[in-house]
C-alpha cells in the first residue's frame, strides 16, 4: 500500500466511526404493542396501514386525558386527572412533567381537557373544580400562574368541565356533565365567547362529553358519555358559529354494557375522518356516520389527538399513553 493510500485509509477511519455513531444514535426506540386494529370497511386501508399496530408510550399513569399536540416544540401535551399532574412527551425524551398542579385536596380530579387559544395560551378544564382557566405563563415556560376563564352559568357553578373545542370566531364550546349535587345545573353543552358570555347550545345529552368541528367547521359532533345512551350527535354551524339542527350520527350503545369505555374525546382530521373514543376503543367514522374500523386496546380510551402532520394518532387511555401511525 502507497504512502497515498496509507493516508487515506486513516482519514476514512474516523469518518466510519462518525457516521456507525449517528446510525447508533438514529436508532427508532422499539414499544409494547398491545391490541388489534378491527378494519370493517376498506376504506381504513387509505387511514391506517393493514401492518399498523397499537404502541404504548407510557404507563403508570393514574388516569390519563387530554392531549394535545404542539407543532412548534413537536411535542405531545397531556394530563392526568387523578395525579393532579400534566405531561409531555417528545420522540426524544419520551414522558417527562409538564406542570404539576398538585390540589389542596388530593381526592379531588385534576385538570382534564387542553386547549390553546387564538393566543398561543393553554386553557385547561379543571374537571374536579368545575372551570376552566387560562395559563398566563408561555406554553414552553409553564407556571402555576393562572386567570379563571369561565366557572359560572347565570352565577351557578359548572358541575365538572369536562372537555371543549374552539370555533375559528374564537368561541369556545364546552361541555359540562351532570351534576354531582342536586342544586347543580342540568348537564348541558355552552358556547363561551371571548369576553366570556355563555349560552347554552343543547342541555338534551344526559352526560355530554367530547366535541370536535369538522374542517370546514360546517358541523360540530358532540360525544354523549351514558352506557346506556352511548351515541354521538352532529349538528350544523353556521358562519358565525351558532349551533342548530342537532342529529343522531352515531349509535355504539349495544357495545357499551360488554366493553369498557363509553363516548368520550373525539378528533377529526382534514379528511373529515372522525377518531372517536367510545365503548371498546377508539372509533373510526367517516363524515356519513359509516364505521370503517375500532382501534382494540384492552383499555379505556378517554382521548385522542392528531400530530400537526396527522401521520399519528395518539391515545390517552386510563393508565396508558398510546399511538397508531397513520397514513399521511
Amino acid at each position: 500500500m502507497n504512502l497515498i493510500n496509507k493516508v487515506s485509509t486513516i482519514l476514512l477511519i474516523p469518518i466510519l466511526l462518525s457516521s456507525c455513531e449517528k446510525q447508533k444514535k438514529i436508532k427508532h426506540k422499539t414499544f409494547q404493542t398491545v391490541g388489534k386494529i378491527e378494519r370493517l370497511d376498506k376504506q381504513l386501508d387509505d387511514i391506517i396501514s393493514p401492518n399498523a399496530v397499537i404502541e404504548i408510550l407510557s404507563t403508570g399513569h393514574k388516569w390519563s386525558e387530554g392531549p394535545i399536540w404542539i407543532k412548534e416544540d413537536q411535542k405531545l401535551v397531556y394530563t392526568d386527572v387523578g395525579h393532579q399532574k400534566i405531561y409531555q412527551w417528545t420522540e426524544k425524551d419520551s414522558v417527562s412533567l409538564y406542570l404539576d398542579m398538585n390540589d389542596p385536596n388530593p381526592n379531588r380530579p385534576g385538570p382534564s381537557a387542553l386547549l390553546i387559544d387564538k393566543n398561543k395560551k393553554l386553557v385547561i378544564l379543571q374537571y374536579g373544580h368545575g372551570q376552566a382557566v387560562k395559563m398566563n405563563s408561555a406554553l414552553d415556560k409553564p407556571t402555576n400562574d393562572f386567570s379563571v376563564f369561565v366557572d359560572n352559568y347565570n352565577g351557578i357553578p359548572f358541575n365538572n368541565t369536562n372537555d371543549a373545542a374552539f370555533h375559528s370566531n374564537g368561541n369556545m364550546i364546552m361541555s359540562d356533565p351532570p351534576p354531582t349535587k342536586k342544586e347543580g345545573l342540568k348537564a348541558a353543552v355552552y358556547s363561551i365567547t371571548p369576553e366570556r358570555e355563555v349560552q347554552i347550545v343543547t342541555d338534551t345529552l344526559s352526560s355530554p362529553n367530547g366535541i370536535a368541528f369538522s374542517p370546514d367547521e360546517k358541523t360540530v359532533y358532540i360525544a354523549n358519555a351514558d352506557w346506556k345512551h352511548a351515541i354521538w350527535i352532529a349538528a350544523d354551524v353556521d358562519e358565525n358559529g351558532n349551533i342548530s339542527n342537532g342529529r343522531h350520527f352515531f349509535d355504539a350503545t349495544g357495545n357499551a354494557p360488554k366493553e369498557k369505555g363509553h363516548p368520550d374525546g373525539l378528533k377529526v382530521n382534514k379528511n373529515g375522518i372522525i377518531f372517536a373514543t367510545g365503548p371498546g376503543g377508539v372509533y373510526i367514522l367517516n363524515p356519513e356516520g359509516k364505521h370503517l374500523g375500532t382501534i382494540l386496546n384492552n383499555e379505556f380510551n378517554t382521548n385522542c389527538v392528531l400530530d400537526d402532520k396527522e401521520e399519528t394518532l395518539y391515545i390517552t387511555s386510563g393508565p396508558k399513553l398510546m399511538r397508531v401511525k397513520l397514513k399521511p
